[in-house]
């Protein structure tokens, strides 16, 4: 990661600038000093293993709570804790705040595109709010697959129609409708809990008093007995992934499928992303170290990403390096 201290921001700055997001009725696409300084600061004072979960994880947390943390006493940040007093949907808890909202999305359309571009694997982006949910995990596209059939929600994957607008290749296709390129898994369904019903049957369901429904888990997991429920989707992704990479290493899952795929070992970056949007015929491009954005003005902001390395007694298995910090709860 890069040795770059937080700055402080200006008080005046913030001020102006939050006056002119609320003026000009800004969206994601118009940059900001205030808002640049707070997404540096997410993405160089994270990494794998970093966040209170640990685990083969990449947390990159722009909710309000941890914007906080980092910036405290932003007259910004409290406006937007504000938006909160409008309300929110009971189907999914996003806010109805439209300010809220655009703020939300200004990182998640950068932070997207920075994971895309960089080839990050197991990444779970955290914002504010979002309709399909506030949690965003990338990673391989048929990795994610069986992450989906766990705890719900959506893989991404480019539909038949602009494959062919895009003049994609018979092998694109084909790569693309397997899996066989990193996305990301939306879900709106982890804003409660996990274990829930989903993927579950109720023969595996033991009640509790305390704790409501325990379930056993139904993937691999060296974890036994009845799992108490967990409320905080990027702990209970953290343990999925964990255990899904334990049975990876330990050699389970490996029998091909009969078109001849299996679920790959997740890797923590990509050497190439997926460009759905090029109609030149080089839609695989090769990843980067570097983040490059170029704001309105012409300018750029620049980020460099510097990855752990993986000491050697874990060999390929890179997950052993970043064990959880907390595991299943397990019902006595």
């Amino acid at each position: 990661m890069e040795e770059n201290k937080i700055k402080a921001l200006s008080q005046d700055n913030v001020l102006r600038e939050m006056n002119l997001w609320y003026e000009n009725q800004c969206s994601m696409l118009d940059d900001y000093d205030t808002l640049w300084e707070m997404f540096r600061a997410v993405v160089t004072s994270s990494s794998y293993g970093t966040s209170e979960f640990g685990g083969p994880i990449w947390l990159m947390d722009f909710s309000l709570a941890n914007l906080q943390k980092l910036f405290p006493d932003n007259p910004w940040l409290e406006a937007m804790e504000k938006e909160w007093d409008k309300g929110k949907w009971s189907i999914n808890g996003a806010a109805k705040s439209e300010e809220l909202k655009r703020f939300s999305a200004w990182f998640q359309y950068r932070i997207e595109h920075l994971v895309r571009w960089l080839g990050l694997g197991n990444v779970i982006v955290k914002q504010e709010t979002d309709f399909e949910g506030n949690i965003s995990l990338y990673g391989w596209g048929i990795f994610l697959d069986v992450v989906q059939s766990i705890v719900g929600g959506r893989v991404e994957r480019i539909h038949h129609e602009l494959m062919l607008k895009y003049n994609f290749s018979y092998n694109e296709v084909g790569e693309v409708i397997h899996g066989n390129f990193p996305t990301r898994l939306k879900s709106d369904s982890m804003f409660k809990k996990f274990p829930c019903n989903y993927g579950h049957g109720f023969s595996y369901c033991k009640h509790s008093n305390l704790y409501g429904d325990c379930y056993q888990l139904k993937h691999f997991s060296l974890t036994t007995g009845y799992v108490i429920p967990e409320t905080v989707p990027e702990k209970f992704l953290m343990l999925v992934v964990n255990d899904l990479m334990e049975c990876k290493a330990q050699g389970y899952g490996n029998k091909a499928d009969k078109d001849g795929y299996t679920v790959p070992y997740p890797q923590m970056k990509f050497a190439q992303y997926l460009e759905c949007k090029n109609a030149c015929g080089h839609h695989f491009q090769p990843t980067t170290d570097v983040f490059r954005w170029k704001r309105k003005d012409g300018s750029y902001e620049e980020i460099k990403i510097e990855l752990p390395e993986i000491d050697v007694k874990y060999g390929e298995f890179w997950h052993r390096q970043f064990p959880p910090k907390q595991n299943w709860r397990v019902l006595e």
